[in-house]
């Protein structure tokens, strides 16, 4: 075991004992008439987040991303992303980077990454959004609609079935 699988397992108890404190229960949206939008994605995904933007785009509709990168690159800095300078020893976002976001009462919050990240997780545990849909194989999530997709490891995908089982469920 390395130094940062010991570190990455101290922040997932970190993060565990913080979402224990955590009350909340999830309020189903409907799909057709939500007004505010969280979406949590990495780079790769771009094409991903801008299809969902596109959908998203009517009136009165608040759309927000927030991209999460991996490396150690030098995006555009601004409120809406996170890189790995952000981050503190532990290998979780600073607060001050986050708050904004994870502090939005986002009517869904669409994590449209595919790996196990403990940084996407850290946002999706505490974001205050009344409904989180997501894709992972790990059974103890931070999903209320977990999509399962397969092999199929493309994005725009996942962003189509999490808005066809989202509008799914609304017909029930």
């Amino acid at each position: 075991m390395t130094i940062k699988d010991i570190k990455e397992k101290i922040a997932r108890r970190k993060l565990a004992k913080i979402t224990s404190a955590i009350e909340r229960t999830p309020v189903f949206p409907n799909i057709n008439t939500v007004k505010t939008i969280g979406v949590i994605w990495q780079p790769t995904q771009k094409e991903a987040f801008q299809y969902l933007k596109s959908y998203f785009n009517r009136e009165q509709v608040i759309f927000r991303g927030f991209c999460v990168f991996e490396a150690i690159t030098n995006p555009h800095q601004d409120a809406n992303t996170l890189t790995v300078k952000d981050l503190d020893f532990w290998g979780l976002p600073k607060k001050d980077k986050v708050d904004e976001f994870i502090n939005i009462r986002f009517e869904v919050l669409f994590n449209i990454a595919f790996e196990d990240n403990l940084v996407l997780d850290y946002i999706t545990a505490l974001s205050q959004a009344r409904f989180k849909v997501g894709s992972t194989q790990i059974i103890n999530n931070y999903f209320d609609l977990n999509i399962n997709i397969g092999e199929n490891q493309d994005a725009v995908y996942l962003a189509k079935q999490q808005i066809f089982y989202l509008a799914q469920l609304n017909k029930k």
